[in-house]
């Protein structure tokens, strides 16, 4: 069943090729891909929850990644959004986990969620396709990258078929979260503006636009695009304990032993990183630290482009006027918000090189308010 099918994957190491054909491969018919959203984000924004919306765009790859625990898969990240593939043969296991996920979604977040799971091969009939490559991270860290009109024709029979692809109701009430954190404040830029950029190649040459695009931001952080990372650990500060357990308390089932684990983990995280209270030679978490910006996930492809950056004033301006000119070129479509600070959720499964990663967004809706202006420029055009 070719469960296999991405831990076998070749990975590669320049994020410069991420457009390059030769990375990618079709994603094996027999499997599925799961596209959960959470429903009316802007609302939440409007009400200062963006952080509860990443929280539980994050939650959907958590919950699937620990329900498979022995299949290495394929996700992205969006903010509000979360695209994986899984194995047809998982698709169970999967749904009930999720399904379990809504109803925490619904009950302590008070928002809604929309999650649908769709057989590949259900796309391959409209002749559409996903293809997936793998961009390596740090050690065994990899974040997938996935493209083909498969993509938005899966968003959008979720949304037409829900009676035949959005997952049923199980009854199940227990998901593992195990890992899933937020425990760091917003993180303020380092250069002057934090951008949550979105772009959208029209299909005519869309591997040389992307690969111009990219060309232009190296060209614009004089080549170092790493420069953009917006993880900036001397500005990170952590949250206090009380908002740790208020913000957590609901990942888990009241006073169960998944409670009780949790509130200790939050307790020795407050004396690690706040307090600073455990001696460098026991843990140095100064090391730690620092090595979240080698770990984040700041940078997202799905058959759109998307990047958290922190830029200068003069990157802003320069990236701005480039895109204008080639959504003019009629090559491209946009969409750009501006922010101050960063949030970052993470999934923590080892302290060790290759065994976190950490989701990055942008402040103040981020990755939800670019993808409105960018739906706003499609529409227009």
């Amino acid at each position: 069943m070719q469960e296999s099918f991405y831990s076998d994957l070749q990975s590669f190491s320049q994020f410069e090729e991420i457009a390059e054909d030769q990375h990618y491969a079709p994603a094996p018919e027999n499997w599925c891909i799961v596209v959960s959203t959470v429903v009316d984000p802007s609302a939440l924004i409007e009400n200062h929850r963006y952080r509860d919306v990443n929280t539980v765009g994050a939650a959907t790859i958590v919950a699937v990644k620990n329900a498979i625990q022995d299949v290495d898969i394929p996700y992205v990240f969006g903010g509000d959004e979360a695209i994986l593939l899984i194995p047809e043969t998982r698709r169970d296991s999967v749904s009930r986990n999720l399904d379990a996920l809504r109803q925490i979604a619904r009950k302590r977040f008070q928002m809604e969620m929309r999650i649908a799971i769709l057989p590949i091969r259900d796309l391959l009939a409209e002749e559409t396709s996903i293809e997936v490559a793998k961009l390596r991270m740090i050690g065994d860290q990899s974040v997938a990258l996935l493209r083909g009109e498969g993509i938005p024709l899966a968003r959008e029979m979720g949304k037409k078929s829900p009676t035949n692809y959005e997952i049923e109701n199980s009854h199940c009430t227990s998901v593992d979260l195990e890992g899933l954190s937020c425990r760091w404040h917003e993180i303020p830029n380092k250069h002057g503006f934090i951008l949550s950029l979105q772009v959208k190649a029209r299909k005519e040459n869309a591997n040389r636009v992307y690969a111009d695009l990219i060309a232009k931001l190296t060209s614009i952080f004089a080549g170092v695009l790493d420069d953009a990372n917006p993880v900036n650990p001397s500005l990170m500060t952590y949250r206090s304990t009380s908002e740790l357990v208020v913000h957590e308390k609901r990942l888990v089932k009241p006073f169960s032993m998944s409670w009780l684990k949790r509130h200790l983990e939050i307790f020795a995280a407050i004396i690690i990183f706040k307090w600073r209270l455990i001696p460098q030679f026991l843990f140095r978490s100064d090391t730690y630290q620092s090595s979240m910006r080698s770990h984040a996930d700041y940078r997202h492809f799905d058959n759109t482009f998307r990047m958290i950056l922190d830029c200068t004033p003069q990157q802003v301006m320069e990236l701005s006027e480039y895109l204008d000119n080639a959504h003019e070129r009629e090559e491209l479509y946009c969409g750009i918000h501006q922010s101050q600070t960063s949030l970052m959720t993470c999934f923590v499964q080892g302290l060790g090189t290759g065994e976190h990663v950490h989701f990055i967004d942008g402040g103040d809706g981020g990755y939800a308010m670019a993808s409105r202006k960018l739906e706003e420029q499609m529409e227009k055009s």
